[in-house]
């Protein structure tokens, strides 16, 4: 199998992260790296070309099959549709745009040419979530995500934090409930300099109650989730890589009338799976070899964003 050639548009905190995937992926060559100004202490293999302009790369030339987009959100549109229109499969960070209309001219793109289209929602790659979409979830009684970042840099420029944190969940709960009807209860946030930074989201879906808080102004980063059955709870950290299932049962005392109601506890780790920014890199190159353009995916990427745009 021949190797496919990967162009890498943007070098900030996730390009950096797509760059070493990239380079470590077999049969896959990164082959240029696109970015306004290349930080120093980016170590780039004198093979791979640089660009400054999307105008200055010869797409037939280079041989280029496919491209990762992880410059600032608000170039994704122009870039994406720019590379969509020459048939050439995407990756594109998340958020996709803060603009829905925007995510959907270009997921209809996708659909109409046929062009595989996938975005960075990285947890619906995550093998805890494959696990739990394999468990029967129709007696979920609730939901409580916490989804927390310390403090960034004052410096950076950041969408809020529905978009840059909420998102992935939100995709999250279209991924293991599928065609789901999410409904907004309430909203509560917390706003510096303009931008919401932390936000409490109360949802759901049929009987289930779903909480979702996020914050990028903690001082610990959190990723949790507590998924609570009648007779089960999920207690799942994505950061541990592990679920700690509880499980209700009962026991009855010989020669007696009385039960008592016991717990089991049970630990499954997911620590030696592979990491999960490999395994989205891998579904974007298993696409591009077998010409597969996920219908599935870009239902999800739609709804998700579809369902954040309104509640921002």
């Amino acid at each position: 199998m021949k190797n496919l050639n990967i162009l890498l548009i943007g070098l900030g905190n996730m390009g950096k992260i797509h760059k070493r995937i990239i380079e470590n992926t077999k049969n896959v060559s990164l082959v240029g790296i696109l970015d306004s100004s290349f930080p120093k202490e980016v170590s780039i293999n004198n093979k791979i070309k640089r660009y400054n302009k999307l105008s200055q790369i010869n797409f037939e030339d280079e041989k280029i099959d496919g491209v990762v987009i992880s410059s600032t959100t608000a170039t994704h549109y122009d870039l994406a549709k720019k590379i969509l229109a020459m048939n050439i499969p995407v990756f594109v960070e998340k958020p996709v745009s803060t603009k829905i209309n925007e995510v959907k001219e270009l997921v209809e793109i996708a659909k109409r040419k046929n062009i595989i289209l996938r975005a960075g929602l990285i947890e619906i790659y995550n093998p805890i979530f494959s696990h739990i979409k394999k468990l029967d979830l129709k007696d979920i009684i609730s939901i409580h995500v916490f989804r927390h970042s310390q403090k960034v840099d004052e410096d950076r420029k950041l969408e809020n934090v529905l978009y840059d944190l909420a998102l992935h969940d939100i995709s999250v709960l279209f991924y293991l409930f599928g065609d789901v009807n999410l409904k907004l209860s309430s909203k509560l946030t917390s706003t510096k300099n303009k931008t919401v930074e932390s936000s409490e989201l109360l949802l759901n879906h049929k009987k289930i109650n779903i909480l979702i808080s996020t914050s990028r102004q903690s001082q610990l980063k959190i990723r949790k989730w507590n998924i609570l059955a009648h007779d089960k709870l999920y207690q799942i950290d994505l950061i541990e890589k592990k679920i700690d299932l509880y499980q209700s049962g009962s026991v009855k005392f010989p020669n007696s009338n009385l039960v008592s109601e016991k717990s089991n506890f049970s630990t499954l780790s997911f620590a030696n799976q592979p990491e999960t920014a490999q395994i989205q890199f891998n579904a974007f190159i298993s696409n591009i070899i077998h010409g597969n353009v996920d219908k599935a995916h870009l239902n999800i990427l739609k709804k998700s964003h579809d369902f954040v745009s309104k509640v921002v």
